[in-house]
Protein backbone atom coordinates (compact mmCIF):
# COMPACT_ATOMS: atom_id res chain seq x y z
CA UNK A 1 0.00 0.00 0.00
CA UNK A 2 1.05 3.52 -0.77
CA UNK A 3 1.59 6.28 2.00
CA UNK A 4 0.88 10.22 1.41
CA UNK A 5 4.61 10.22 1.28
CA UNK A 6 4.69 7.96 -2.13
CA UNK A 7 2.08 10.39 -3.97
CA UNK A 8 3.32 12.63 -6.37
CA UNK A 9 3.66 16.37 -5.49
CA UNK A 10 2.29 19.13 -7.75
CA UNK A 11 4.22 21.34 -9.08
CA UNK A 12 3.35 25.26 -9.61
CA UNK A 13 5.10 27.86 -12.06
CA UNK A 14 8.27 28.61 -9.49
CA UNK A 15 9.17 25.33 -10.54
CA UNK A 16 9.08 25.07 -13.93
CA UNK A 17 12.74 25.96 -14.76
CA UNK A 18 14.09 22.94 -12.54
CA UNK A 19 11.08 20.68 -14.10
CA UNK A 20 12.29 21.71 -17.36
CA UNK A 21 15.62 20.51 -16.54
CA UNK A 22 14.29 17.16 -16.05
CA UNK A 23 12.35 16.27 -18.43
CA UNK A 24 15.21 17.66 -21.52
CA UNK A 25 17.66 14.75 -19.67
CA UNK A 26 14.22 12.49 -20.09
CA UNK A 27 13.81 13.24 -23.49
CA UNK A 28 17.53 13.57 -25.05
CA UNK A 29 17.13 10.86 -26.97
CA UNK A 30 13.74 11.33 -28.38
CA UNK A 31 13.28 10.49 -31.83
CA UNK A 32 11.04 13.42 -33.10
CA UNK A 33 13.91 15.67 -31.69
CA UNK A 34 16.70 13.74 -33.01
CA UNK A 35 15.19 13.71 -36.64
CA UNK A 36 14.92 17.74 -36.06
CA UNK A 37 18.01 18.72 -34.02
CA UNK A 38 21.53 15.95 -34.81
CA UNK A 39 23.74 17.83 -32.29
CA UNK A 40 23.17 16.42 -28.77
CA UNK A 41 24.33 20.01 -27.03
CA UNK A 42 21.91 22.29 -29.29
CA UNK A 43 19.43 19.75 -28.75
CA UNK A 44 19.39 20.12 -24.98
CA UNK A 45 19.04 23.53 -25.25
CA UNK A 46 16.20 23.47 -27.69
CA UNK A 47 14.18 20.74 -24.96
CA UNK A 48 14.82 22.81 -22.11
CA UNK A 49 13.34 25.87 -23.65
CA UNK A 50 10.34 23.64 -25.27
CA UNK A 51 9.25 22.50 -21.94
CA UNK A 52 9.90 25.23 -19.92
CA UNK A 53 7.17 26.68 -22.68
CA UNK A 54 5.02 23.90 -22.29
CA UNK A 55 5.46 23.66 -18.20
CA UNK A 56 4.50 27.63 -18.13
CA UNK A 57 1.48 26.86 -19.95
CA UNK A 58 0.68 23.27 -18.59
CA UNK A 59 0.46 24.71 -14.69
CA UNK A 60 -1.96 27.32 -15.21
CA UNK A 61 -4.17 25.02 -17.23
CA UNK A 62 -3.78 21.26 -16.03
CA UNK A 63 -1.81 20.01 -13.65
CA UNK A 64 1.94 18.89 -13.33
CA UNK A 65 3.17 16.86 -11.14
CA UNK A 66 6.75 15.59 -9.25
CA UNK A 67 7.99 12.19 -8.09
CA UNK A 68 9.05 14.07 -5.21
CA UNK A 69 10.97 17.33 -4.27
CA UNK A 70 13.86 15.58 -5.62
CA UNK A 71 11.72 15.83 -8.71
CA UNK A 72 12.97 12.48 -10.43
CA UNK A 73 10.42 13.02 -13.10
CA UNK A 74 7.12 14.59 -14.43
CA UNK A 75 3.73 14.22 -15.52
CA UNK A 76 1.95 17.05 -17.56
CA UNK A 77 -1.53 16.48 -17.74
CA UNK A 78 -4.26 18.36 -19.06
CA UNK A 79 -8.47 18.53 -19.86
CA UNK A 80 -9.54 18.29 -22.76
CA UNK A 81 -11.07 21.21 -24.38
CA UNK A 82 -8.24 23.19 -23.11
CA UNK A 83 -7.45 25.60 -25.61
CA UNK A 84 -3.99 25.42 -27.44
CA UNK A 85 -1.15 27.79 -26.10
CA UNK A 86 -1.39 31.62 -26.85
CA UNK A 87 1.36 33.63 -28.70
CA UNK A 88 1.51 35.48 -25.18
CA UNK A 89 1.62 32.59 -23.42
CA UNK A 90 4.36 31.31 -25.52
CA UNK A 91 6.45 34.58 -25.05
CA UNK A 92 6.46 34.63 -21.30
CA UNK A 93 7.05 31.13 -21.26
CA UNK A 94 10.07 31.05 -23.37
CA UNK A 95 9.08 30.88 -26.82
CA UNK A 96 10.48 33.35 -27.93
CA UNK A 97 14.13 31.93 -26.55
CA UNK A 98 13.10 28.61 -28.30
CA UNK A 99 12.34 30.75 -31.97
CA UNK A 100 16.13 31.97 -31.14
CA UNK A 101 17.63 29.13 -30.61
CA UNK A 102 15.63 26.67 -33.05
CA UNK A 103 15.44 28.93 -36.24
CA UNK A 104 11.57 29.03 -38.31
CA UNK A 105 12.10 25.80 -39.54
CA UNK A 106 12.53 23.82 -36.74
CA UNK A 107 9.16 26.50 -35.29
CA UNK A 108 7.30 25.64 -38.69
CA UNK A 109 7.90 21.83 -37.97
CA UNK A 110 6.97 21.64 -34.63
CA UNK A 111 3.68 23.19 -34.91
CA UNK A 112 3.15 21.21 -37.63
CA UNK A 113 3.04 17.90 -35.60
CA UNK A 114 1.59 19.63 -32.75
CA UNK A 115 -1.14 20.72 -35.31
CA UNK A 116 -1.75 17.43 -36.85
CA UNK A 117 -1.62 15.62 -33.19
CA UNK A 118 -4.40 17.90 -31.72
CA UNK A 119 -6.66 17.34 -34.65
CA UNK A 120 -5.92 13.21 -34.06
CA UNK A 121 -6.76 13.96 -30.46
CA UNK A 122 -10.08 15.32 -31.21
CA UNK A 123 -11.07 12.75 -33.51
CA UNK A 124 -10.12 9.78 -31.37
CA UNK A 125 -11.15 11.15 -27.99
CA UNK A 126 -13.69 13.42 -28.21
CA UNK A 127 -15.64 13.23 -25.13
CA UNK A 128 -14.28 14.53 -22.18
CA UNK A 129 -10.61 12.99 -21.29
CA UNK A 130 -7.44 13.95 -19.44
CA UNK A 131 -4.68 14.08 -21.86
CA UNK A 132 -1.33 12.70 -20.45
CA UNK A 133 0.75 15.32 -22.59
CA UNK A 134 3.84 14.29 -21.29
CA UNK A 135 5.68 11.60 -18.52
CA UNK A 136 9.42 12.09 -18.49
CA UNK A 137 11.46 10.60 -16.24
CA UNK A 138 15.55 11.23 -15.30
CA UNK A 139 17.94 8.71 -16.77
CA UNK A 140 19.32 8.00 -13.64
CA UNK A 141 15.71 7.29 -11.84
CA UNK A 142 14.86 5.26 -14.54
CA UNK A 143 13.86 2.13 -14.00
CA UNK A 144 13.26 2.50 -10.38
CA UNK A 145 9.21 2.98 -10.48
CA UNK A 146 9.13 6.57 -11.04
CA UNK A 147 6.94 6.23 -14.03
CA UNK A 148 4.28 4.27 -12.01
CA UNK A 149 4.55 6.31 -8.83
CA UNK A 150 3.48 9.04 -11.39
CA UNK A 151 0.48 7.48 -13.16
CA UNK A 152 -1.10 5.46 -10.49
CA UNK A 153 -2.71 8.35 -8.67
CA UNK A 154 -4.20 10.30 -11.34
CA UNK A 155 -5.53 7.21 -12.87
CA UNK A 156 -6.85 6.02 -9.32
CA UNK A 157 -8.73 9.49 -9.69
CA UNK A 158 -9.64 9.42 -13.52
CA UNK A 159 -11.36 5.88 -12.53
CA UNK A 160 -13.70 7.62 -9.65
CA UNK A 161 -14.41 9.90 -12.28
CA UNK A 162 -15.42 7.44 -15.01
CA UNK A 163 -13.15 9.94 -17.27
CA UNK A 164 -10.47 8.26 -19.86
CA UNK A 165 -6.92 8.95 -20.06
CA UNK A 166 -5.70 9.77 -23.79
CA UNK A 167 -1.75 9.88 -24.69
CA UNK A 168 0.83 9.71 -27.47
CA UNK A 169 4.46 8.38 -26.94
CA UNK A 170 6.90 8.11 -30.51
CA UNK A 171 8.75 5.42 -28.56
CA UNK A 172 7.27 1.90 -29.36
CA UNK A 173 9.41 0.35 -26.30
CA UNK A 174 6.94 2.49 -23.99
CA UNK A 175 3.62 0.71 -25.32
CA UNK A 176 3.37 -2.33 -23.46
CA UNK A 177 4.10 -0.06 -20.05
CA UNK A 178 1.37 2.01 -20.72
CA UNK A 179 -1.23 -1.12 -21.81
CA UNK A 180 0.12 -2.65 -18.51
CA UNK A 181 -1.60 0.16 -16.89
CA UNK A 182 -4.92 -0.52 -18.96
CA UNK A 183 -4.04 1.85 -22.36
CA UNK A 184 -5.30 0.69 -25.74
CA UNK A 185 -3.53 1.09 -28.94
CA UNK A 186 -6.03 3.22 -31.17
CA UNK A 187 -3.92 4.02 -34.04
CA UNK A 188 -0.41 3.97 -35.27
CA UNK A 189 0.16 7.22 -37.48
CA UNK A 190 3.52 9.31 -38.89
CA UNK A 191 3.85 12.93 -37.77
CA UNK A 192 3.89 15.46 -41.03
CA UNK A 193 6.55 17.37 -39.80
CA UNK A 194 9.53 15.19 -38.56
CA UNK A 195 8.46 11.82 -40.27
CA UNK A 196 8.63 10.20 -37.46
CA UNK A 197 6.04 6.97 -36.06
CA UNK A 198 3.26 7.80 -33.28
CA UNK A 199 1.42 5.23 -31.17
CA UNK A 200 -1.56 6.68 -30.26
CA UNK A 201 -3.31 5.27 -26.98
CA UNK A 202 -6.47 5.55 -24.77
CA UNK A 203 -7.42 4.09 -21.80
CA UNK A 204 -11.71 3.95 -21.62
CA UNK A 205 -13.46 4.59 -18.27
CA UNK A 206 -16.97 3.38 -19.13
Amino acid sequence: MESDSDAPIRLDRSQARQASEVLARAFADDPVLIRFVTEPGRRAELLRSMFRMVLSHAVLKGEVYAVSPKMEGVAIWLPSGVPEITLWEALRGGGLTLLFKGGMEFMRKMKQDEDFAHQLRQRLAPTPHWYLAVLGVDPQFQGKGCASRLLKPMLARLDAEKLPAYLETSTEEYVPMYQHFGFKLLQEAMMPGSGTKMWVMLREND
